[in-house]
């Protein structure tokens, strides 16, 4: 039974009577369900005609009953202005909005965590009908009365720079409360007319290994970002308010200029009963929107320190966490750290803001797994959204590393037994079984093959897009056909352990390859004399052990790396695991996947520090000892970084987040 605190005043019952979201009419009121069924439900919203993208069921469970409207509980904070608060109870969640702070009950419907607003149904003034897989939502707007700006001051610890904004707060006063929906940035689209570029090599990418330049820095631009709110705003106020269309609304240092000078940072757009805020803020920065009452004003905090701490229990076994991070500065010296400690001892730590997942490993309903762009083929990236949802998990981060040019993997992917791409370059990897305990550590997979005189020859990688001279192997698990992935070798086609034949370069039967089943691909690379050894008909036999062996027996691994902690202590060794230089010196926005001492899986992302950038693999490190890391994995980082919980990312806005090529997947067993 859901438990909602009414507090006896008018107020509160006006407010609670304007919430779109917790807005839930009679049963008269509604659209009737369909006869053959007692439930509804779809992933879309429409609020006054405009679409959002919010999972939602409605139920009826018994004829006499009062109809249940569920919404999904991030698509509620992401696009309606709900703020979920802490939790110890997965079935319970507490909320504030404006004034009103609430407990709503929490049901997991896979793969969604929905929260029940039947409760407020006596208090809803909204009309709310389902329309096939659409929940179609009416309300009044609210008017918004006033708008100010205020200058926020920094923390002690987040010094200013040649580059630093100083923080404003945009405060909007409203008649009444109303929905909105949280600020995203805006991705200026590459025009058609514009011919593609290639993108540069990764500094992640093991083929550039040599390189020993660190990316030059690009100039900051500012960024344009964007708050919609369900509002009008009048002709007057406007007129009256003609500060609100100077650039000057954030100040900048001389040093830094924005793209256009003469642009206006503040813009607002009235139109179909909405309003749309636009700002411009610093690289790194994130707006804050909160909500008060007495007079109901709306907040929008633009600041470097932008994270707000959570701590929700979101099932049984997966917990919700974000906060800072402090760690000590590295890299100073003993009379600057002094100096710093007695005259500011915040100067002497760094701090990040960390969004992690706790997931509890041993529960059963709880299962652990790799998930793909493409499960049948490698060649592929998708945003981890798309990819947790195709799989049909819960909670997700993304994964190992990949070629962004050629879309393909390289690192260690084995599913259920299967090599879909080997280990490389002895990186670091995660690996799992049911009944095994989760191990991290650098990995070899080494593969002989034994021809009929005896002799035997070392393969290189089996199914993998990273390229050396020698020979690597290709199975059906690297999908159908086999393409060359350099215009440079020479393909044996083993069927039955045999030979049976050769496809040479530059032939038109080279472009693309059926992989044989039962059989595999052999492809030589730099080395052609290798040919000689293995002339048509020669019969081979195949070796195949990873070091350390005890991997050999698990099903399931991923790879990324560098490793990061073991038995607690921090073993970074990139260039044991043949990451090039600048890759070893680069801060950058980080994943890592981490096991506490009582065997809790971490699922962490660490983005720019205020004012900053991201932690170095040193930093990371240190922060995962912060967070109880016994074991600990870098994974992809900067814009990969992605971390996924119940149909969203927590950790950035949709249009940051670039495609990968796969992840690692948390999925909840649930009774039928």
């Amino acid at each position: 039974m859901l438990n909602f605190n009414l507090i006896k005043n008018p107020k509160n019952i006006i407010l609670l009577s304007s919430v779109i979201w917790l807005s839930i009419l009679p049963v008269s009121t509604l659209a009737e369900p369909k006869t053959n069924s007692n439930q509804q439900q779809g992933n879309r919203i429409k609020i006054n005609g405009n679409l959002i993208n919010i999972p939602w069921q409605i139920d009826q469970s018994h004829s006499n009953a009062k109809i249940s409207v569920k919404i999904s509980d991030i698509g509620l904070m992401q696009n309606l202005g709900i703020n979920l608060l802490d939790t110890n109870n997965s079935s319970q969640q507490p909320i504030q909005w404006f004034a009103s702070k609430s407990i709503l009950s929490a049901q997991y419907i896979n793969p969604y965590r929905y929260l029940d607003l039947s409760n407020l149904a006596e208090f809803s003034q909204w009309q709310i009908k389902p329309d096939g897989t659409t929940l179609k939502i009416t309300i009044p707007p609210s008017t918004i009365q006033s708008l100010h700006i205020e200058t926020l001051s920094l923390e002690p610890s987040l010094s200013q720079t040649e580059s630093t904004f100083s923080p404003k707060k945009i405060i909007i006063q409203l008649d009444k409360p109303t929905i909105w929906q949280q600020p995203i940035p805006e991705i200026k689209k590459r025009s058609p007319s514009t011919p593609l570029q290639p993108s540069p090599p990764l500094t992640d990418d093991p083929t550039t290994r040599h390189q020993t330049n660190s990316p030059q820095p690009v100039t900051p631009v500012l960024q344009d970002w964007s708050l919609i709110l369900e509002a009008n705003i009048t002709t007057k106020l406007l007129s009256d308010s003609p500060e609100f269309f100077k650039p000057s609304i954030i100040t900048k240092s001389p040093n830094f200029s924005p793209p256009n000078p003469n642009s206006t940072n503040l813009q607002l757009h009235s139109q179909n009963n909405q309003t749309q805020v636009k700002f411009s803020i610093p690289p790194g920065w994130r707006p804050v929107v909160t909500s008060l009452d007495s007079p109901y004003r709306l907040l929008i905090e633009i600041k470097p320190n932008f994270l707000e701490p959570k701590n929700i229990l979101w099932q049984p076994g997966i917990r919700w966490r974000q906060e800072y991070i402090k760690i000590p500065k590295n890299n100073i010296s003993l009379g600057s750290l002094i100096n710093r400690i007695l005259t500011n001892p915040e100067s002497s730590i760094e701090q990040f803001p960390v969004y992690w997942l706790e997931v509890n490993i041993n529960q059963p309903e709880i299962n652990l797994t790799p998930i793909l762009s493409n499960p049948n083929y490698r060649q592929g990236t998708s945003p981890l959204l798309d990819i947790a949802q195709q799989a049909k998990v819960s909670a997700a981060i993304n994964g190992g590393f990949f070629n962004r040019n050629n879309q393909l993997p390289l690192g260690a992917i084995r599913l259920n037994n299967n090599w879909l791409s080997s280990p490389i370059l002895n990186r670091g990897v995660i690996a799992w079984g049911k009944g095994k305990p989760i191990i991290m550590n650098r990995l070899i997979l080494k593969e002989t093959i034994t021809i009929s005189s005896g002799q035997t020859i070392p393969l290189q990688y089996l199914n993998s897009a990273y390229t050396e001279s020698g020979i690597s192997r290709y199975t059906s698990d690297w999908g159908k056909f086999y393409t060359p992935i350099n215009q440079q070798e020479n393909i044996i086609v083993v069927e039955n352990n045999q030979i049976t034949r050769y496809i040479q370069p530059h032939k038109p039967e080279s472009s693309t390859i059926t992989i044989p089943l039962g059989g595999y691909l052999l492809v030589i690379r730099g080395r052609p004399e290798l040919l000689k050894l293995l002339p048509i008909g020669t019969h081979l036999q195949l070796q195949s052990q990873t070091e350390p062996a005890e991997y050999q027996n698990y099903p399931n691994i991923l790879g990324a790396g560098p490793l990061l902690i073991q038995n607690s202590q921090i073993v970074l060794d990139a260039a044991l695991e043949r990451f090039n230089p600048a890759f070893q010196q680069q801060q950058a926005i980080r994943s890592a996947i981490a096991i506490t001492n009582n065997h809790t899986l971490l699922m962490v992302a660490v983005h720019n520090r205020p004012n900053g950038s991201g932690p170095s693999l040193a930093e990371l490190a240190q922060i995962l000892q912060k967070l109880g890391a016994v074991t600990a994995l870098n994974l992809d980082g900067g814009s990969s970084t992605s971390l996924y919980l119940g149909g969203y990312y927590l950790d950035r806005p949709v249009p940051t987040a670039a495609p990968v090529h796969n992840g690692l997947g948390i999925a909840i067993k649930v009774d039928s």
